[in-house]
């Protein structure tokens, strides 16, 4: 049985507030993974599937930040996403 520290709490909305004027990817990357574990955790207590995850308000803050910080996203420029998938592609073999 998982214990209330598992779940969401109003701490865990605050710091996807918070997120928003961040300036450290690594340590939006690191909240946004602890925080998904508490959101699989009630999706998976309550029987809430992927879409319902995939779509949780912090989840959309989390996002749009690393979109924002990474340069992704809707004003991303294209050649630089096409670039770093050839990079990718190649040092992954």
């Amino acid at each position: 049985m998982m214990n209330k520290d598992e779940f969401l709490t109003p701490h865990d909305y605050e710091m996807a507030l918070h997120s928003q004027s961040a300036c450290n990817l690594s340590g939006i990357v690191f909240g946004f993974a602890e925080v998904m574990q508490k959101i699989c955790n009630e999706a998976n207590r309550d029987g809430h599937g992927t879409e319902w995850k995939n779509k949780h308000p912090i989840c959309r803050l989390y996002a749009e930040q690393i979109a924002h910080l990474s340069g992704a996203g809707a004003s991303m420029d294209t050649n630089s996403y096409f670039e770093a998938s050839k990079i990718c592609r190649e040092r992954s073999r």
